[in-house]
């Protein structure tokens, strides 16, 4: 029987299917306000996967919207997920870094690959998702764009504050004295990656590092994350979907 995994964002919400050792299908939608959104995500899976609802033995729902999911047998936090389905596509992991749209966590595995400890940016902090999307707007530049526009950069303008609101008022004085469009995101990443090495530092990291959720996309902030750590971190084919992996994981594990 195929297992269902879904996490609900608060932007985005994935869904996998899962049978037999391997991901049959997975989508990703937007959240939207609907409490039918969940499961127009998991209808979509299942038609991907040529499955019908018949088929699916059990569902596991994680993400902020998790309580919302009234088809899901269970519930379980981000972490457990996050570790879970990162832990499955890269057998050696011990540290996650999960760059979320709200919030950004780091979680740290013990041999088993159980969850030691982990750490996640307060609300005010410079290092999510929504941050850079926020940028992006001020900045007149798609969200796709920054990740290729910093890396063009020679040099990065320094963006200091630890706070969004401080921290978007220094790249307005920026803009206002003329610097470079790529010089002033260059200095946002380095700065995203400084807040994200700060949520680092309270965990014990290991090697090796997966990078999970949908800022993960972003090349110049791997780029400056693999520069401060010293070595080169592990990026899942679809980062995105990780947390939703990670549930139906969990859901076999019910099963079991």
């Amino acid at each position: 029987m195929a297992l269902g995994g879904i996490d609900v964002g608060s932007v985005n919400t994935s869904a996998v299917i899962f049978e037999d050792d391997r991901i049959l299908s997975h989508i990703i939608v937007s959240s939207g306000e609907s409490d039918s959104e969940p499961r127009r995500a998991m209808e979509k899976a299942l038609e991907a996967a040529g499955l019908d609802w018949g088929e699916l033995a059990t569902v596991v729902a994680t993400g902020r919207g998790r309580s919302g999911v009234n088809f899901a047998q269970k519930q379980s936090s981000e972490v457990v997920c996050q570790a879970r389905g990162a832990l499955w596509l890269f057998p050696t992991a011990r540290t996650v870094i999960n760059l979320g749209a709200e919030s950004s966590r780091v979680i740290s595995l013990n041999e088993y690959g159980r969850v030691q400890s982990f750490a996640t940016n307060d609300k005010c902090a410079a290092g999510s998702g929504l941050f850079l999307e926020s940028m992006a707007h001020l900045m007149e530049v798609s969200v796709a764009e920054l990740g290729d526009l910093a890396l063009a950069a020679e040099t990065a303008e320094e963006v200091s504050s630890r706070c969004a609101v401080f921290a978007e008022s220094e790249v307005i004085s920026h803009i206002h004295r003329g610097v470079a469009k790529e010089r002033i995101l260059a200095g946002l990443h380095r700065a995203v990656a400084d807040r994200l090495l700060d949520l680092v530092s309270r965990v014990t990291m290991q090697r090796e590092v997966v990078l999970t959720g949908g800022v993960a996309r972003n090349t110049a902030l791997i780029k400056e994350l693999e520069a401060k750590l010293g070595f080169a971190v592990c990026l899942p084919p679809e980062p995105q979907i990780v947390g939703a992996l990670g549930a139906a994981l969990l859901s076999g594990e019910q099963l079991g």
